[in-house]
């Protein structure tokens, strides 16, 4: 009974708006509880909710698994990304989460789970519902994606991600007119350089040059998937080596207006504020006052699970940790840590040895499984 279960899905399309419908599959036990799946930022690939390793016969059995192609990735078709389209940003792709759970008349997201671009939309979505249409969140790869994370990402490379990969930095600022000592000085002094970085790409992105646009796209996924994967010795296919159902441009336009929304004052959840509102909100998800620090910690491991790779070099292992630190709303000092608490925290916050960006690396697809049952069951 538990593998004809496992392996139920039905297809459909959800029309959220006159002219857009969401692809989305409906996997696993439709008694089970309800967890809504999030892509990542390079979009979905052909069969991969079946083929997902995290999605194993166990999670199916026990869950209603609602998984979808994101607005203008996949089969979720739109017309054209533009320059002052907002209808790919956040705003957007958090009322679709809504209009889904509606759809399928589900009361309460038992667990949200996202990886990367997806722990972004996640983290945006309980900015604004946790407590009241999701009770739990797993989030691998966190990438908040605040004017510092695009510089470590793309802006910095002295300190960020091109510390790491000198030679394949200079190429992927040079694409874009930054060749010269003088370029990277000038790339140095701007206030944010990862977001001149993706505003340049996007000039081209959008430009009237089919070429310019397709070579474009060809440099941002050519330095994005530097560091994604642990490499050679993965046992487990990332998910770059399997049939992408977005076009390279596209996976590019769509990505860069979601950067682009994050960081614009016109989206209501928004890179400056939506870190504070989710603190707020999961903290604050509870009829009684929590009054120990110790219990706070142990409150935290029943709604957030982050899970994060050891060489994570897209979104490290810092990024989750600062989450932690605005849900204990202090520096959370180890010294002054109790035995009890520093377990919850080990549970709440999770680094997965040996493994980097991708939810295919070694020890992932476990540490991911663990976290949801445990979110939505309790700890067994």
């Amino acid at each position: 009974m538990v593998s004809q279960i496992a392996h139920n899905s039905q297809t459909s399309m959800v029309e959220v708006k006159t002219g857009l419908s969401l692809y989305t599959v409906e996997l696993g036990n439709p008694d089970g509880a309800p967890m809504l799946v999030l892509h990542g930022g390079w979009g979905p690939a052909e069969n991969e909710e079946h083929r997902l390793d995290i999605l194993n016969e166990e999670i199916r059995s026990k869950f209603r698994i609602i998984y979808f192609h994101q607005r203008g990735w996949g089969r979720s078709k739109i017309e054209e990304v533009t320059g002052t389209d907002t209808s790919t940003g956040i705003d957007a792709n958090i009322a679709d989460c809504e209009v889904l759970r509606q759809h399928f008349g589900i009361d309460k997201w038992a667990v949200v789970y996202g990886g990367s671009n997806g722990a972004t939309l996640g983290l945006a979505y309980a900015a604004k519902y946790f407590g009241s249409t999701v009770s739990g969140l797993v989030l691998r790869g966190l990438w908040l994606i605040r004017e510092q994370d695009l510089d470590h990402d793309y802006g910095d490379g002295k300190n960020g991600k091109g510390k790491y990969y000198p030679t394949q930095w200079r190429r992927f600022i040079g694409h874009v007119g930054y060749k010269t000592r003088a370029d990277l000085e000038r790339l140095e002094t701007s206030e944010n350089p990862g977001l001149e970085l993706v505003n340049k790409y996007w000039e081209l992105m959008t430009g009237d040059s089919p070429e310019k646009s397709r070579k474009a796209a060809a440099s941002w996924l050519k330095w994005d998937g530097l560091g994604a994967t642990v490499g050679a010795d993965n046992a487990n296919p990332p998910a770059t080596s399997i049939e992408l159902l977005t076009s390279d441009e596209d996976i590019v336009k769509l990505g860069l207006s979601f950067y682009k929304s994050l960081n614009s004052h016109a989206s209501s959840i928004n890179s400056k504020n939506f870190l504070e509102t989710v603190v707020a909100k999961i903290n604050g998800d509870s009829d009684r006052v929590i009054e120990s620090r110790e219990e706070l910690v142990r409150s935290l491991r029943k709604k957030i699970r982050l899970i994060t790779g050891e060489f994570d070099m897209l979104c490290p292992p810092t990024f989750a940790y600062e989450v932690i630190e605005k849900l204990l709303e202090s520096e959370a000092d180890t010294d002054e840590q109790t035995e009890s608490e520093s377990f919850a925290l080990k549970k709440t916050f999770q680094i997965v040895k040996g493994a980097s960006h991708t939810q295919y690396d070694p020890g992932m697809p476990d540490a991911i499984q663990k976290a949801m049952l445990e979110i939505a069951f309790g700890e067994q």
